[in-house]
């Protein structure tokens, strides 16, 4: 497959997204969705800020004690400017650049090889799926419980949340399938190697304070949609606030979306119908924490990345570095 179809299909593949949106929003009623969303007030959504800017902040130190795990000494301070920068990346460019470019950061910051600074940044990660995982489980739970339960979806959840426990705590499970087929490019191989020694020998440094701090945070950002729901006649309890965005943002891992937009909406309407609320209502409050989320990312990572970026790192160095590193 040449580098062109593979770049279509790329394209096609994240269509899908705007293929949801399109049935999600085809029969809204766009006036009552313009009054709803015209009624919160301009201070929600500086608090909505604020709570991002806190979330940042807490995932900062996780990053920060993960790295010594591994053993890179990050200040909060720097740990902080990264993943600030790097959520600006995210929502500035294709790909989701931003997680290449903490692996960047902190390889030129600290002269580290790739191995430590990939496995710090996928563990990083992993955590954050650990969480919505779990939150996204018992949210379904506590939602559909009065209205029968929804089997194959907990199954679906469960496994996610098993496979980034096991990841978590017995990487060379999850990647024996992928040690063998690569045992002929020896570079690489090595660096798998590496990568699960690493995680072996530090799976259990820090892994309590690691799941408080991402459980606290995750449960920050997810009053965000209850923060907006209280200026709608329509209120709903912090379930739905918790099912609304783990269960979109374990969504947007699957490549079929561009910054959420469909399977997002796809959730807070279904979540929403649970309550017997209007549409309108569901997306107007998806709408809002689509402005706090992604639009706080680029303000005020925005902010952050132009205030460092010539001292510190440039986006063309990493996409550099990106293509270098690759396997021949």
């Amino acid at each position: 497959m040449n580098r062109s179809t593979k770049k279509w299909l790329f394209f096609l593949l994240h269509l899908t997204g705007f293929v949801l949106l399109y049935f999600v929003v085809r029969d809204l009623e766009w006036e009552s969705f313009f009054e709803v969303l015209m009624y919160f007030p301009a201070w929600k959504y500086l608090v909505g800020l604020g709570i991002l800017s806190l979330v940042y902040a807490i995932k900062a130190y996780r990053w920060q004690i993960l790295n010594r795990s591994f053993g890179i000494q990050t200040h909060w301070r720097t740990a902080l400017v990264f993943y600030l920068s790097a959520g600006f990346l995210s929502v500035v460019t294709p790909g989701r650049l931003g997680e290449f470019a903490k692996i960047y950061f902190l390889r030129r910051r600290y002269d580290i090889d790739l191995t430590a600074a990939t496995s710090s940044v996928i563990l990083d990660r992993i955590w954050d799926l650990l969480v919505l995982s779990f939150a996204a489980a018992l949210s379904i739970v506590l939602m559909l419980s009065g209205a029968g339960l929804n089997l194959l979806s907990l199954l679906i959840i469960a496994l996610l949340f098993t496979g980034s426990l096991m990841v978590v705590l017995a990487p060379r499970i999850i990647f024996m399938p992928l040690l063998g087929p690569f045992r002929r490019f020896s570079s690489l191989h090595n660096k798998l190697e590496k990568m699960v020694q690493l995680w072996s020998s530090n799976r259990f440094n820090h892994f309590i304070t690691a799941l408080a701090i991402s459980s606290g945070a995750f449960l920050m950002l997810a009053f965000i949609p209850v923060l907006f729901a209280g200026s709608t006649p329509y209120p709903v309890d912090y379930t739905s606030g918790l099912g609304a965005i783990s269960i979109s943002n374990i969504l947007s891992f699957i490549p079929v979306t561009i910054a959420g937009f469909g399977t997002r909406e796809l959730v807070f309407a279904k979540i929403w119908d649970l309550s017997h609320h209007p549409k309108e209502v569901a997306i107007s409050i998806s709408t809002a924490y689509f402005v706090v989320t992604y639009l706080g990312s680029l303000l005020i990572g925005g902010v952050v990345y132009l205030f460092n970026a010539k001292r510190l790192y440039h986006p063309g160095e990493i996409r550099r570095m990106s293509s270098e590193e690759k396997p021949v």
